[in-house]
């Protein structure tokens, strides 16, 4: 057979066959990224602070500073990175927006300054203040873009991402009506005073009755320059209601409503919270703006007291609402939606997109032109591409899982690797007895419930310490991750519990049942030369992952991502904050190897024998999920379990027993197994969650390799 891993040359058409598998999704992903060619990607590095901030940029192809168009910036949420929201931005960028998708300083790829713009940073660091996180520098970066309409900026946040737009609404767009900032200059500039009923008055009137001709003159073009400063804020966001504040204006303490357009989106059936906060009539509770009507537009009054309703997202449009339309100029716009999905579907579900796109043509008047102009013809919101393109990019990422079995293949046929492969016997099929059988299946069911038990508990019921409790408090802080990390750590410990009861009761069992298993067939103690290759190979391993993966990335700008399942480019310095979790997960790891594999079965074929290994180990998790999504049918604000930081398990986990399970038939240890899965394990929750929970200063790998 010409593709086996039995021999160098079928190692090698496989490695050929994988690489070109990769390379050729890679290239469909980028068509459909680009959307055939029509839309400039570019992944941007800016430094306004002397932190590197990454950017990925959405420009229509052939654009020139003669063009105008309506720009989105994009703020994704705690424990993520700008790859989260690439189906949001391409579908943005689909319908003609500029669209710059952000990463958060101290996520992804961007750094950390020692002062950020919130002043936060070495010395005032609080991950759960009201912060921008970088997006106040984008936002000044797309400022300097001269193909961007300053007077339609817009910004999209996600959870912690829609907390950091409503913070720069309110720095960037502020409480100050246009009629507010006018009559501050009359009073300010030309000494008029006011009593609290003359400061709602309209301010040209009261200009126009109050100065002479010179003064009047001289207000005009005071006018003229904050008519410009308020029309070019941020005019629309999607994220968290920035509320009220109180603001001077003509000598009196007033009132104001934050002066964006306010878009909340959020998931129906959201474990976080948000999914709690509406009524089964169709409106959201009074935590919520007042308790409006989902998916309808209000208008808000100047002190934001009370909201006027305009009507249905689905029927009116500034094309044929009046009311709407000045809503929307006037910056007073309010409306909440709800999309089926949970906290993380917000960035992976065509109907939330939907309504992004709903809402953000509205709001700048734009879809592949302007709205208004008869010749625009808009794309269909429910035209979308982007799963095309994840499909994709999930395909390259198991054809990338697929690589490290030639590879490994490649290594041990070699003479230095070679000594890796533990001496063992040839193994030969013994059928199991009735009772063993039974014993097998008992194991296998256990499992199941033991991991389902586990990954509930864990989702449910165990504090985030790992990144915001004692142990990040305690000195040397090693172990970095913001606190979404925590769910996979707690799981993965109990897994190892689990791991450990099972494999002494099944050696207990066996001896019972005279089943011949010997432990030492697991080969765990082999020399510390035999250990250290097989540490090079799994760095030889991950490194050529990671290359092929920035191959696709800097040469497609594709990556490998499904969901929450990602592999992704990682700062220099993240390396070493994935060292520690990868010490971690080796004893982890090597409980759980040991479970798997001892005891096999020699009397089914191998695929059998790995496909039942496989479904041991991951149903638990698999029917967690789906009680999860079950209990939506009788939603009461709280699913099963808040699974909704745990979904990249339920691929991993499968993935990880295919890693053990096929490295151990091919080195006849549990070592390799072991030391790749904690490898692969590790770079997935740092380029996945990233330190944002804690200022981190930069470290000289960065400066030294860029990377």
């Amino acid at each position: 057979m010409k593709l086996t891993l039995k021999t160098a040359q079928g190692c090698r058409r496989i490695l050929f066959m994988l690489v070109a598998l990769i390379l050729i999704l890679s290239f469909i992903g980028s068509l459909i990224s680009s959307n055939g060619g029509k839309i400039k990607i570019s992944s941007l590095t800016i430094d306004s602070r002397g932190a590197e901030i990454r950017i990925d940029q959405y420009v229509p192809a052939g654009i020139s500073d003669s063009d105008k168009l309506p720009c989105i910036l994009l703020a994704h949420g705690r424990g993520t990175n700008r790859g989260a929201l690439k189906g949001v931005a391409e579908e943005l960028a689909r319908r003609g927006f500029v669209v710059l998708n952000v990463d958060s300083y101290g996520q992804g790829m961007s750094e950390q300054p020692i002062s950020d713009d919130a002043g936060q940073g070495a010395d005032h660091f609080m991950w759960a203040a009201p912060g921008a996180f970088g997006q106040l520098d984008a936002l000044a970066f797309a400022r300097t873009l001269n193909y961007v309409d300053q007077e339609r900026i817009a910004m999209f946040g996600h959870s912690m991402g829609a907390g950091r737009v409503s913070y720069v609404a309110k720095v960037d767009s502020g409480f100050y009506t246009f009629n507010d900032l006018l009559i501050n200059v009359l009073a300010d500039t030309f000494g008029q005073t006011f009593t609290e009923e003359e400061i709602n008055m309209d301010a040209d009137q009261l200009a126009a009755e109050r100065l002479n001709a010179d003064q009047l003159a001289h207000y005009n073009t005071l006018r003229a320059e904050k008519e410009q400063f308020f029309n070019t804020r941020v005019k629309t966001i999607i994220g968290s209601n920035p509320g009220t504040a109180e603001v001077e204006v003509g000598g009196h303490t007033v009132t104001r409503a934050c002066q964006a357009n306010v878009i909340m989106v959020n998931g129906k059936y959201d474990d976080l919270g948000a999914g709690a906060m509406w009524n089964k009539d169709g409106t959201t509770t009074e935590a919520v703006m007042g308790g409006v009507k989902i998916a309808h537009w209000y208008n808000i009054a100047t002190d934001g007291s009370n909201m006027t309703e305009i009507g249905s997202m689905e029927s009116e449009t500034i094309l044929n609402n009046t009311t709407l339309s000045n809503a929307l100029k006037n910056r007073t716009a309010r409306m909440v939606c709800y999309a089926p999905v949970d906290h993380c579907g917000l960035y992976f579900d065509n109907e939330a997109n939907r309504e992004y796109i709903v809402v953000m043509s509205q709001a700048l008047n734009y879809n592949r032109g302007n709205l208004t102009d008869s010749k625009t013809v808009p794309l269909d919101p429910t035209k979308q591409t982007w799963l095309l393109r994840a499909l994709c990019n999930f395909t390259a990422m198991l054809a990338m899982f697929g690589l490290i079995f030639p590879i490994v293949g490649l290594l041990i046929k070699t003479k230095f690797f070679a000594g890796i492969i533990a001496d063992t016997k040839e193994t030969v099929p013994v059928a199991l007895s009735k009772s063993g059988k039974i014993a097998y299946w008992v194991f296998g069911g256990v499992t199941v419930i033991l991991t389902f038990l586990a990954l509930r508990h864990a989702n449910n019921d165990l504090p985030q310490y790992w990144a915001g409790g004692f142990l990040y408090k305690l000195p040397p802080k090693i172990f970095t991750l913001v606190a979404t990390s925590s769910i996979g750590f707690w799981f993965l410990c109990m897994c190892a519990t689990i791991g450990i009861v099972l494999f002494v009761s099944k050696i207990i069992v066996n001896k019972k049942l005279g089943i011949k298993a010997d432990i030492k067939d697991l080969h765990i103690k082999i020399s510390p030369v035999a250990f250290l290759k097989s540490l090079l190979v799994t760095l030889i391993v991950l490194i050529a992952c990671y290359m092929m993966m920035v191959v696709t990335t800097r040469v497609f700008g594709q990556d490998f991502r499904f969901y929450e399942t990602m592999f992704v480019e990682m700062r220099a310095e993240c390396w070493l904050y994935a060292l520690p979790y990868f010490l971690l997960f080796i004893v982890t790891y090597l409980i759980i190897n040991l479970g798997i594999n001892y005891s096999e079965r020699t009397d089914i074929s191998e695929g059998k024998e790995l496909l039942f290994n496989v479904l041991f180990n991951s149903v638990g998790a698999w029917l967690v999920c789906l009680f999860s999504y079950l209990s939506r049918l009788a939603w009461t604000g709280k699913s099963f379990s808040e699974f909704t930081l745990s979904y990249s398990m339920l691929l991993y986990i499968p993935v990880s027993v295919v890693i053990n399970r096929v490295l151990y038939k091919m080195t006849k240890s549990v070592w390799l197994g072991t030391l790749v899965n904690a490898a692969l394990l590790a770079w997935l929750m740092v380029c996945k969650n990233g330190v944002g929970d804690g200022y981190y200063a930069q470290s000289i790998l960065n400066v030294l390799f860029n990377l």
